[in-house]
């Protein structure tokens, strides 16, 4: 039998259901199935609500969470006998709370891992003397798992020793979306939160100019409104202009959610604020067409694929074109869809393989 060891993980849990906690949900998993015999601990950062306002002024609330995390992942620490440390880092103002936490884990476990699910701009820390204090204390990493190898492990090498930075995709069990193509509905799906940079204003802005032309679709949306403000802001227009297309379900996981996936042709992306999405490889998974804003962290993923078609960002006119071009022509539609079915680059064994090399 293989000798025990015990693995903290530091990190959010749904919900909200974002990317990150996600990744999370995910590597425990690995770990759950390939060493059954080992122990997995939990130290939840997330705050647990369904709405994740993410660019809202922080307040007092968030310095009492702020707080709190630091000071109960001390206590979780100093109670558990941990052999390796798992944290997961962004490089935004939550990172001041991860430092600190990364020193402590340094000197009081055997093996320190971080998981890095950080872009390369746009964030508080990635740029001047900022972006070489983050990169300092990622250093202190035994392994520091980067999410590619031509984009973030080739920047972040400059600033990190590049035998430490081991690329792991976010990755996906794509038994949990296999379906049959023939079966398919014609309907759209978003998932995501709905917030002006996950570009949910720019597709009611599209169905809003162009509605006569969609009246028959249907878009299915799974995720909460970031804040109350951008909720009455979409109802507005949604009820100014009677879009009948949208069919909110909230914030679902696990087989609610994957149905809709499965049962789905065409998958709508329009974010422009993105790392490396799982959603989009969730997409791929269940073997969808793929409507996508063309940010770079987009075409990381999807440039090597004849799945995708690409769109201007922000630009709901031409969403509204590329939306036109799926609805007119099925064929196009089944043969995107064909196209993600020969995906197999962000499969579940192939991190499986990455995780069981460099976790432990």
């Amino acid at each position: 039998m293989k000798m025990s060891k015990t693995i903290a993980f530091i990190g959010p849990l749904p919900p909200p259901v974002g990317g990150v906690a996600l990744a999370n949900i995910r590597v425990q998993h690995i770990v759950k199935q390939n060493h059954p015999n080992y122990t997995i601990l939990n130290y939840n950062t997330s705050k647990g609500g369904d709405r994740a306002d993410l660019y809202k002024k922080k307040g007092l609330k968030e310095l009492s969470h702020f707080l709190s995390n630091i000071f109960g992942v001390l206590k979780f620490i100093a109670k558990n006998k941990i052999d390796v440390s798992n944290i997961f880092v962004v490089p935004n103002i939550s990172f001041i709370r991860e430092a600190l936490l990364i020193l402590f884990l340094k000197t009081t476990t055997k093996k320190l891992v971080i998981h890095l699910h950080a872009k390369t701009e746009g964030d508080f820390f990635l740029n001047g003397i900022k972006l070489k204090l983050f990169t300092k204390i990622l250093s202190l990493g035994d392994v520091i798992f980067v999410l590619s190898e031509n984009y973030h492990k080739k920047f972040y090498a400059q600033y990190i020793k590049p035998e430490k930075l081991v690329v792991l995709e976010n990755f996906i069990d794509y038994k949990e979306f296999e379906n049959d193509i023939e079966q398919k509905s014609n309907d759209f799906l978003y998932v995501g939160r709905l917030s002006e940079k996950k570009g949910f204003y720019t597709l009611v802005k599209a169905l809003a100019l162009h509605k006569n032309e969609f009246k028959s679709l249907k878009i299915h949306v799974l995720g909460e409104f970031e804040n109350e403000t951008f909720e009455q802001k979409i109802i507005s227009l949604i009820e100014k202009h009677s879009i009948e297309n949208f069919i909110f379900y909230g914030s679902k996981t696990g087989y609610e959610k994957n149905e809709l996936f499965k049962k789905c042709a065409v998958f709508i992306f329009p974010s422009y604020f993105e790392n490396s999405p799982i959603v989009l490889k969730e997409a791929i998974a269940a073997k969808m067409a793929i409507i996508s804003s063309d940010i770079q962290e987009n075409k990381n993923i999807l440039d090597p694929f004849d799945n995708k078609l690409f769109f201007e960002t922000k630009n709901e006119n031409d969403l509204a074109a590329k939306m036109k071009v799926l609805i007119e022509s099925p064929q196009k539609v089944k043969k995107m869809m064909t196209a993600s079915e020969h995906i197999k680059d962000f499969n579940f064994e192939t991190a499986s393989e990455i995780i069981e090399k460099y976790l432990y």
